[in-house]
């Protein structure tokens, strides 16, 4: 990447264009596009580099990268080139956002296959919030062929996600930034060919303070007259030109026949690059009177041809500010609206016509609020944040009526939560429920549900409940259909509190609930959270539930499935944790599938990270890995910290398992710090593994203190159940490593209480590897055979990495008790599962087991147990 910032006119545009231009002389592709002010068209600079060259693109080879039904309709949706090649239809295109972002990779990849590609976006600091969502999508994910991605945008005026971006650019190393200034006198003289000392220079240099642009443009105007004067506090008008700039861009119109000007105006008022038609509709001119005016402009070199087609662009994006600043309020206001009803009339999108019309139409006018929203329901999935917008200038345009229209508060609420506004959208929730009338309990349900989502994604636990209780308080004694909705969003926030009795108990109530209503989807739903409430706290239980389910699920079509989202995360939580990895997988890359179609992002981001855990318990540490950071992209596109913080935990282990303890117990710390006290699910297993990177880098006793703040006690309740022995298992570890053999046995003969039966025998080899490290610190003979066992059990439940740590106990165990044949048999398993899975440092670990097995020495003393 290459980074060009500096104020307006410095020289940015002119970089770029000599970037492109020297690519291209060396063979490169090279595409440029810009953002346009005032236009909030979704992916505006992208589509700007990239739509004239669709054509050429191979879509077969995009239809080989997983490309799910729908995803070239959703292309057509943002670049009009493929309307035609894969028309959307009449519907808005649900395709989640996360899937175009891969299906513009896999499209600049395409573009860049035969040699390399330069890709310029110029005046980013008007990019939408789309746009640099896919630029920092493209800095986590980069493509796997030649690209330069060179940005240019004033500083000050950058959004803060794209400055995140790029900022992540710049740790990673990847990014070059360049900072432009002011000219020098003798740069300045030699750009306007003039000497440094002359008596009219140094006035225009002085005026221009060595900006580049402004200079040339003070230039031009001074080439028959003195040039403009210098307002003294040199106070710029509102689109950042000096005055005086503004003044000598607008006298290049001077010249201009009427016609000419007019059609000048009305090229502004369409953007930076537009068709010489719509300039003609725009003016209210004869087509042929258009053209020629155009080339009148032409002349003057206020605008350029693109290539040999009918499409025209300002030579700079300041020249046009100034035009349109130039023309009339009232007359750019019609203007707008002409330029709305020519799109129209040409079929132009509808995301075309809603830059026009929000500035343009009367309040009242359902038309134009027509346009507005359907506009919204077709970006909603793939540019929230502008979808939210155009919603909101449609309760705009209807004044006091907009309290008729619930539906239309609602669409905006869930365009913000999909944003990742989740405060807005939480707020604005708040004033669609006072919209509805006191007896519509359905809606009224509706939303609370909705207002409760958006409180516990924002780690507001306890007020999400209370507002649950409080819709629920009018159901007392009338139970309604949406009434088992309500109790199972209250159990819902009780499991994310880790709260499993009070889950369980909201969640009967639920189950009662809908089974009297008769709605077997939400039977389904309720079952899916039973199972999993009592599979985080330990009950057998658990299987009632979940059989049920997954025969449901197994007969549900995709269409059906969409609206049962969050029953497959729960039902993939579950498996997992009974060691059920297969159907697990199964069952979260179909819920995976069908969220990319149906753009249901914060259900994805959960999706990304339950596949991430599952991996990682695999062994399949690159696949865990790269799921995580699916799972922190997905997350960071909605704002919510639950998935996020679960997939910073993934990466936290993986990092671990490959031997980076330092970089492991970063990641724990900046999450912490960033996450918030709130408690939860996440943050303890986030404290937990906080925990465990001390223990490796050498602070068992802020191991022990991290592992019982995230437990809540030494009964670790706070844990579910099924991962409970091994976090007993890692204070056992690490009071070993204090010396204190008596507290290791302790929280040994705890992690076998809780390995007890029903539960997976993953719980039972933490279980018996505890006791065998024990043993081993005691020198007692059956650490080797009691670390044996516990690998078995690890094989049982097919977490090898574990495996491997059992193995290399029991190889360390058996060589104390002389049995070094067997112990090299354990040791040589341990490496072989060791490289398997990529775990470099265990490897390496097992390499030097081996030579001291092989190569006699005294026996290890206790408490250094190695593979910990």
């Amino acid at each position: 990447m290459v980074e060009v910032v500096g104020e307006p006119g410095i020289g940015k545009t002119r970089l770029l264009g000599e970037l492109g231009e020297r690519a291209r002389q060396r063979g490169f592709v090279s595409l440029a596009g810009r953002s346009v002010e005032f236009d909030r068209a979704p992916y505006g600079a992208f589509v700007d580099a990239l739509d004239d060259h669709l054509g050429s693109a191979d879509f077969l080879r995009l239809g080989h990268d997983g490309a799910p039904p729908g995803a070239f309709a959703l292309l057509s949706t943002v670049f009009p080139a493929l309307c035609d090649r894969f028309p959307a239809g009449p519907d808005p295109v649900t395709v989640e956002r996360y899937w175009l972002h891969r299906a513009v990779r896999t499209l600049l990849e395409t573009l860049s296959a035969d040699g390399g590609l330069v890709l310029s976006l110029d005046d980013l600091q008007w990019t939408d919030d789309g746009t640099a969502e896919l630029i920092d999508h493209l800095v986590r994910h980069p493509p796997r062929t030649p690209l330069l991605l060179a940005v240019a945008y004033r500083p000050r005026q950058a959004s803060p996600r794209l400055t995140a971006a790029l900022a992540r650019a710049g740790t990673e190393g990847r990014v070059a930034r360049v900072e432009l200034g002011p000219l020098s006198p003798a740069e300045g003289a030699e750009l306007c060919g003039a000497r440094p000392d002359h008596r009219r220079f140094r006035r225009l240099y002085e005026a221009s303070g060595g900006n580049p642009f402004y200079l040339e443009a003070l230039a031009r105007s001074a080439g028959n007259e003195s040039p403009p004067v210098v307002p003294a506090d040199g106070a710029p008008v509102a689109d950042d030109l000096p005055r005086s700039v503004r003044a000598a861009l607008l006298e290049e119109l001077g010249g201009l026949s009427a016609t000419a000007r007019a059609c000048t105006q009305a090229a502004a008022v369409l953007g930076d690059s537009f068709e010489a038609d719509m300039v003609a509709f725009v003016a209210r001119t004869g087509e042929a009177q258009a053209l020629a005016a155009l080339d009148e402009i032409a002349e003057r070199d206020l605008v350029r041809q693109v290539g040999s087609t009918r499409q025209f662009r300002f030579r700079h994006p300041l020249v046009r500010a100034a035009v349109y600043q130039g023309a009339g309020a009232g007359w750019r206001i019609e203007a707008h609206t002409r330029a709305a009803h020519g799109l129209a009339l040409h079929g132009a999108p509808l995301t075309a016509q809603a830059s026009h019309v929000q500035r343009s139409a009367r309040v009242g006018d359902e038309q134009s609020v027509d346009v507005l929203v359907r506009a919204a329901r077709q970006v909603m999935t793939i540019a929230p944040a502008t979808a939210a917008h155009w919603t909101q200038e449609a309760l705009r345009l209807l004044g006091e009526r907009s309290r008729l229209r619930p539906e239309l508060w609602l669409q905006q609420a869930d365009a913000l939560g999909m944003a990742g506004r989740l405060l807005e959208s939480r707020d604005v929730l708040r004033t669609a429920a006072t919209l509805l009338p006191a007896g519509d309990r359905g809606r009224r349900a509706r939303v609370t549900a909705l207002r409760a989502t958006m409180e516990w994604a924002l780690g507001r636990y306890e007020e999400a409940t209370a507002l649950l209780l409080r819709e629920l308080a009018d159901h007392e004694g009338q139970p309604q259909p949406e009434t088992a909705t309500l109790e199972w969003g209250v159990a819902v926030v009780a499991l994310r509190r880790n709260d499993f009795s009070t889950a369980i108990e909201w969640g009967e109530r639920a189950l009662r609930s809908a089974e009297r209503v008769g709605d077997p989807t939400q039977t389904t739903a309720v079952r899916a959270l039973l199972a999993l409430a009592h599979t985080f706290a330990g009950d057998a239980r658990a299987a009632d539930h979940l059989d049920p389910v997954v025969e449901v699920l197994d007969d549900t079509d995709d269409q059906e499935l969409a609206g049962q989202m969050d029953t497959l995360v729960m039902t993939g939580w579950t498996e997992m944790l009974h060691g059920r990895y297969d159907p697990a997988l199964r069952h979260l890359h179909r819920g995976l599938e069908v969220s990319r179609r149906t753009g249901q992002s914060l259900v994805l981001a959960d999706l990304f990270a339950a596949s991430a855990y599952a991996y990682m318990w695999l062994g399949r540490l690159d696949e865990a890995a790269a799921y995580a950071d699916d799972a922190l992209e997905a997350a960071s596109l909605v704002g919510s910290g639950e998935p996020r913080s679960l997939a910073e935990v993934v990466n936290a282990a993986v990092l671990m398992w490959r031997g980076d303890f330092v970089g492991a117990l970063k990641i724990c710390e900046e999450s912490l710090s960033s996450a918030g006290p709130a408690p939860g699910a996440h943050r303890s297993a986030m404290v937990g593994m906080l925990g465990q990177t001390l223990l490796l880098n050498g602070d068992p006793e802020g191991c022990v203190s991290k592992i019982l703040e995230a437990g809540g006690g030494p009964h670790l309740l706070g844990f579910e159940a099924p991962v409970r022995a091994m976090w007993f298992r890692l204070l056992a570890v690490a009071e070993l490593a204090l010396g204190d053999v008596t507290a290791a046995e302790r929280w040994a003969d705890r992690a076998a209480a809780a390995a007890g039966p029903g539960l997976p025998p993953g719980c039972r080899g933490f279980a018996l590897q505890a006791r065998a490290e024990v043993q081993l610190a005691r020198q007692n003979p059956a650490a080797g055979p009691t670390a044996c066992r516990a690998a078995d059990e690890f094989r049982a439940a097919r977490m090898p990495l574990n495996e491997a740590v059992a193995r290399l106990t029991a190889g360390t165990a058996l060589s104390a008790s002389g049995r070094q044949a067997e112990a090299l048999v354990e040791v040589a398993q341990a490496k072989a599962l060791s490289d398997s899975c990529g775990t470099l440092a265990l490897s390496e670990l097992a390499d030097h087991e081996h030579h001291r097995i092989a190569v006699p020495t005294p026996p290890p003393t206790a408490g250094t147990t190695p593979g910990t």
